[in-house]
């Protein structure tokens, strides 16, 4: 009897378990549908482009020839002009005028209203520059150095 009376709890125990039992069970879990069609993935931002060095601007100047005065014959005078800029001549008398740097470059010839060729600056050193028809007529060129700057080989001065 000992042995049914075991056999019978035994199998009670067993039936509740397989039943269902007093304590909780875990919640089954859940299922999220996928929406239909799937969702293409963002496409990837396009990487931004190197910047681009802007060049050094180039200035130029222009002296104005006003007439046969010595050193108040060319306006501005003295000229400053920063290492990379160009300095024209310009006619503004009524009188033929030959340019020269006194370090021999030669501007050339300027009829009356004509501009010269651009001539570069190339050195931070002062530069004096004359006519050679009217010797008396005097400049000078103060070139200046800018913070980053390269001097320019196929330079006229």
């Amino acid at each position: 009897m000992r042995f049914s009376f075991l056999t019978a709890v035994a199998a009670a125990a067993l039936t509740a378990a397989a039943c269902g039992s007093a304590s909780p069970s875990a919640p089954s879990p859940s299922v999220t549908p996928s929406p239909s069609p799937a969702p293409a993935p963002a496409p990837a931002p396009a990487p931004a482009p190197a910047p681009t060095p802007s060049p050094t601007p180039s200035s130029q100047v222009t002296v104005s020839i006003i007439g046969q005065a010595g050193p108040g014959s060319f306006t501005p005078n003295p000229v400053n002009a920063s290492v990379g800029s160009t300095v024209v001549w310009q006619n503004s008398d009524s009188t033929l005028h030959h340019i020269v740097l006194d370090n021999g470059t030669d501007v050339g010839n300027l009829n009356p209203g004509a501009t010269s060729r651009a001539i570069s600056v190339t050195s931070s050193a002062a530069v004096g520059f004359h006519c050679t028809i009217h010797p008396s007529m005097v400049g000078t060129i103060n070139g200046s150095t800018p913070a980053s700057s390269s001097p320019d080989p196929n330079a006229g001065y």
